[in-house]
């Protein structure tokens, strides 16, 4: 592995995990650094949705209120590489914890897998295309007339 390649890697590698990290602090905003404005995202679980960039960094405030706290591990990134172009396939253990009206609280484990295209451009690496695939879910997701709703994480 060249010199370039290891900071192609490490680059996309640390564009991963930012993603986890912002999605669990409701930092919407900072998600523009890592997708294209044309990208395509689809969340391919239950209750999920396939929308083009723009329209999903709307969605996602929606999406996750439902949730008290949100931790999106990211785990075991392979990268292959073809020129300007590159294509990773990445685990997610994504919890999801859900306080309900009633006081009591449950969770849903969401054990996936995130199969995203990149492109390297003057902004460096974007994704272009993610797909987040379920293997398999733990618990399951109340809807809002039964949990309390959050627009920001609430550690407790």
């Amino acid at each position: 592995m060249t010199t370039d390649e290891a900071a192609d890697l490490a680059e996309i590698q640390q564009k991963i995990y930012r993603y986890g990290y912002a999605i669990d602090a409701r930092d919407f905003e900072s998600l523009d650094a890592l997708f294209t404005e044309d990208a395509i995202v689809h969340y391919d679980v239950p209750g999920g949705v396939r929308k083009p960039w723009p329209e999903m960094k709307g969605w996602l405030p929606q999406g996750l209120k439902l949730f008290r706290v949100t931790q999106h591990n990211m785990s075991n990134p392979l990268v292959e590489f073809d020129c300007d172009r590159a294509r990773s396939r990445t685990y997610g253990h994504l919890l999801h914890l859900q306080h309900h009206k009633d006081g009591s609280t449950t969770r849903m484990v969401h054990h996936a897998t995130y199969n995203d295209e990149w492109v390297r451009g003057a902004d460096g690496w974007k994704i272009r295309r993610r797909t987040l695939s379920n293997l398999y879910m733990e618990g399951r997701v109340y809807g809002p007339d039964d949990v309390e709703l959050y627009a920001s994480p609430e550690p407790y």
